[in-house]
This record gives C-alpha cells, sequence and structure tokens, in this order.
C-alpha cells in the first residue's frame, strides 16, 4: 500500500511539474513579465520605511510605496506587451483613446499577488493584471479586420513565384516552400508527444476529430513569438484566424485570440481546447514571427472548420519553443 501510495504521489507530482514546466513566461523588464500561458502581466514593487517611524507604521508605509511602486511598474511593463511582430500595446494606446483607457482600467483592478516584508523595514508586493477582457477587447476592435485585397494579391503573387521556384519539390514543399523544417516535423513526432497519445488513446482522435473541439499548433523548431494577435494564414496568402466575419464573437467572449505553452503535455490538457482538440504543424512567416503559415492540407482543414464558426469562441494553443 505504501508502495501503491508512493507511486501516486510521483505521478501526480510529476503530473504537476510537466504543467509547470509548459509555463510560457516573458520577462518585459528586470521587475515584470508576461505570462503568456495565462494572459497575466505581473509587476514587483519595492519601498523602504521613512526614518524615525515606528516599526509598524514603517512597515505599513513601506508596503504602502511598495504598492504605488508595483502599480508604475506594471503600466510600464502592460504598455510592452506584444501585440504584432512591430507592435505593442504602447503603440495601440498612443493611437486609440480605447485602449489607452483601457490600460488605466485594468491598472486600476490590479490584485496583490504577494507581500513579503523585510526585517530591515523593507517591503516587496507583486501585483497582476489579466490583459484578457477590457483591454484585448480594446486591442481587437482595431486589430481583427477584413484583410485589404491589395496585400492578399501581393502575398498570393509571392508564394506563386517562390512556389515556382521549388516546383520539384514535392507536395508539401511546393505548398509551403520556405519552411523545408515543417515538412521534418510533419514526418516524426516527438518523444513527448509519442508518450501522451499512447497514454491516452482518446488523444488519439485528437488528428482526426471531424468536430474538434480546439485547436493546438505546434511551430516548434520555428523562431515564432506569442503576441496578442497571432495570426494564421493559409499557404495562398489568406488569413483563416482571426477572420473579420468572428470579430463581434471574439470581442464578445473576452478571451485571447491564443494562449502559449512550452509543452505538448501542457495544450493537450489544457481545458480551453476541450477533449478532442485538433492538432497540427505550422511555420512562422519569414518576414513576420507572430504570424503561422500552414500546409494547404492544414489550410483547407481551418478554413472549412472556420467556414462553420470553428474560430467564433477562441479556442486555440500555440505550442512553441
Amino acid at each position: 500500500m505504501k508502495g501503491y501510495i508512493l507511486i501516486l504521489a510521483l505521478f501526480f507530482s510529476s503530473s504537476i511539474f510537466a504543467q509547470q514546466a509548459g509555463i510560457y513566461t516573458e520577462w518585459l523588464t528586470t521587475t515584470s513579465n508576461m505570462n503568456w500561458s495565462s494572459g497575466m502581466v505581473t509587476a514587483e514593487g519595492f519601498g523602504v520605511a521613512p526614518e524615525g517611524k515606528r516599526i509598524e507604521v514603517g512597515r505599513l508605509l513601506a508596503c504602502r510605496a511598495a504598492v504605488t511602486d508595483a502599480q508604475r511598474n506594471l503600466i510600464e511593463a502592460t504598455n510592452g506587451v506584444r501585440v504584432t511582430v512591430s507592435t505593442s500595446v504602447s503603440h495601440h494606446a498612443a493611437e486609440y483613446d480605447i485602449v489607452k483607457s483601457a490600460v488605466e482600467g485594468v491598472i486600476k483592478g490590479a490584485r496583490i499577488l504577494s507581500r513579503d516584508m523585510g526585517e530591515d523595514n523593507t517591503c516587496k508586493v507583486t501585483m497582476g493584471v489579466f490583459v484578457s477582457g477590457q483591454l484585448s477587447n480594446s486591442i481587437y476592435q482595431n486589430e481583427v479586420q477584413t484583410e485589404h485585397s491589395v496585400s492578399l494579391f501581393i502575398n498570393r503573387f509571392f508564394n506563386s513565384i517562390i512556389s515556382t521556384a521549388y516546383a520539384e519539390q514535392n507536395e508539401l514543399t511546393t505548398s509551403l516552400p520556405w519552411s523545408p523544417d515543417l515538412q521534418r516535423l510533419d514526418q516524426r513526432v516527438s518523444k513527448l508527444e509519442e508518450s501522451v497519445l499512447l497514454e491516452n488513446s482518446a488523444l488519439t482522435n485528437a488528428r482526426t476529430e471531424p468536430q474538434p473541439t480546439g485547436l493546438i499548433i505546434d511551430v516548434r523548431g520555428h523562431r515564432f513569438l506569442p503576441s496578442l494577435a497571432p495570426n494564421i494564414q493559409h499557404p495562398d496568402g489568406a488569413t483563416i484566424y482571426p477572420a473579420s466575419k468572428d470579430k463581434n464573437s471574439i470581442v464578445k467572449s473576452g478571451k485571447l485570440l491564443s494562449l502559449f505553452s512550452r509543452s505538448l503535455e501542457f495544450a493537450l490538457n489544457h481545458p480551453i481546447v476541450g477533449d478532442n482538440p485538433l492538432l497540427i504543424k505550422g511555420a512562422s512567416q519569414v518576414d513576420n514571427a507572430t504570424a503561422i503559415i500552414l500546409n494547404k492540407q492544414n489550410g483547407d482543414r481551418l478554413l472549412d472548420l472556420a467556414s462553420h464558426h470553428f474560430f467564433a469562441k477562441p479556442a486555440v494553443i500555440i505550442v512553441l519553443d
């Protein structure tokens, strides 16, 4: 019995560790970071008690100063969150008053996550805010829009030139000529994927489930960057997600377009993608590290799902290095 309990304890502890290891955190400043797996920005603040104050009063004043410092750092951090490869929240806040107001609003609603008192009358406070909801919605009002026909024409023209140059290669490379790494990724399944899929036979249906409950895109091996507005594209240049027709429902949902993870296991077990997620491979665009390009087969599959309102409610996780 003791041995059985020990095995269970090791199993659950390893599962918890795997989930924690899958969290993608990016440092924005020396005192703040963005958790791309949950959508929370956190920042630390520090305070020192004024001289000549009693210990009890001094500690209170130190923590009050730490909160003010944390709020200031949180504003700086939130403004630095990446929206696209070339823009951040600060760019949108400078251009749109609605985004500026949203930033100010979420900071006012920031939560104190921890408070540590030092023996030398110092205080460290950690505060956090979720960027989903009011802030993300204000950005998506302007970021999710119909693709300009000129841009689409240029993309398709560019793709056709490269495809012709690589016409002698196989079908995948013809559809996605500038990503030979993607072909190699599609031809193999990592040890982690094998173990996860074999241990849970239900997950093997994730690849072929006709009506998937969510989407997981594996872009490991590419220099993809997490952002508030990732873009998924068909090889012909058409934007599959986010689409302008889903704009209202996306904004209404109050969710981020996608979450991000360093672990496939983390993604497969995340409730946002449901019990039968569709798992596909992708590659980052050459000139846009926040956009994903798919091969024709996966692109066509997602276009078909999109036509059935699959993306009306964000249920996407992107797995990256």
